[in-house]
């Protein structure tokens, strides 16, 4: 492997293999994990103000067990469109569950490297990083090493640290976040464009949906966590699909409110089992638009503030 820098966050990196004989290079960095991208999206990504995020967000892949993203133009357009901050206390709760996710057993250390490991809280840098483990530190969640001038740190999770986790181990990470359970059909991109998204950045929240990441495998794993770290779903049962009626079950198991919707001529088709539940019925996606909007701040409150 020959060593370069990393395109997205010029960390010292490896050349991997290519993919797609050879439209999309491959790197292999220690802050962002490994990925695929192609030279116009390379071209694009320099300077962005959200490299950080970015780096989140492909790191995020890697600690999901997912394959690597193959980051194209197309795709680093709607990564950067829809991805967003988090906020301090979300950080904590993300880097909370990452040390967890690193614990043999407890009273375990972790051990924690401030220069490549503040992607897993979403954290702009490393300074960012050793202020949100003295933030967990100082609510009693976590105890580490006073070892000055490293760049490691050596965590462990405390009782109360369990507590919080196993407290929100079926609560949302973010509380403005929407899930979108709907078909991937080009046939419906308006609706999630003028339709779903708009209603729901309009009410405050923001919209979440997983296609607008790289299909890869173990993409249900993705799913899974992705609707546990929601405050709500909107599952749009248009067209029938299997997974919107999987992922909204999921969701109603974790007791997540889901607001239900169906396009008029796809009424009849609804399944049985979820006919006792009210759907928003549409005919375009302006209509939905406002029916959501609507919906969204009389049962979960406007939001004034991200």
């Amino acid at each position: 492997m020959i060593d370069v820098n990393c395109r997205i966050c010029q960390t010292k990196a490896a050349i991997i293999e290519a993919a797609d004989f050879g439209r999309h290079k491959g790197y292999k960095c220690p802050v962002c994990g490994p990925y695929f991208i192609t030279s116009t999206a390379e071209a694009m990504v320099q300077g962005k103000p959200r490299g950080s995020m970015l780096s989140s967000w492909i790191r995020d892949h890697y600690e999901s067990n997912l394959s690597p993203p193959e980051i194209s133009s197309d795709i680093l357009e709607d990564v950067l469109k829809n991805i967003t901050n988090r906020s301090p206390l979300e950080k904590q709760l993300l880097l909370l569950r990452a040390i967890e996710k690193r614990t043999d057993y407890p009273g375990a250390k972790v051990s924690l490297n401030l220069t490549h490991d503040y992607p897993l809280a979403w954290a702009s840098n490393p300074d960012e990083l050793r202020y949100l483990v003295k933030s967990l530190e100082d609510r009693r969640f976590v105890a580490q090493d006073k070892t000055i001038g490293t760049s490691v740190l050596n965590v462990v999770i405390l009782t109360d640290g369990w507590v919080y986790l196993d407290s929100h181990a079926t609560k949302s990470a973010f509380k403005d976040r929407a899930f979108i359970a709907m078909s991937f059909d080009k046939s419906l991109d308006a609706l999630w464009e003028n339709g779903i998204k708009i209603a729901v950045e309009r009410a405050g929240y923001k919209p979440h949906r997983v296609d607008k990441e790289p299909h890869l495998d173990r993409i249900d794993a993705k799913i899974i966590a992705d609707i546990k770290d929601s405050a709500f779903m909107i599952a749009d049962v248009t067209q029938q699909k299997q997974g919107v009626y999987f992922e909204a079950g999921y969701a109603l198991g974790l007791k997540r409110p889901i607001i239900w919707c169906v396009r008029e001529d796809d009424l009849d088709n609804v399944h049985f089992d979820t006919r006792q539940y009210n759907h928003v019925v549409w005919k375009t996606a302006e209509d939905l638009q406002e029916q959501l909007y609507n919906l969204i701040c009389a049962v979960l409150g406007k939001r004034t503030h991200s």
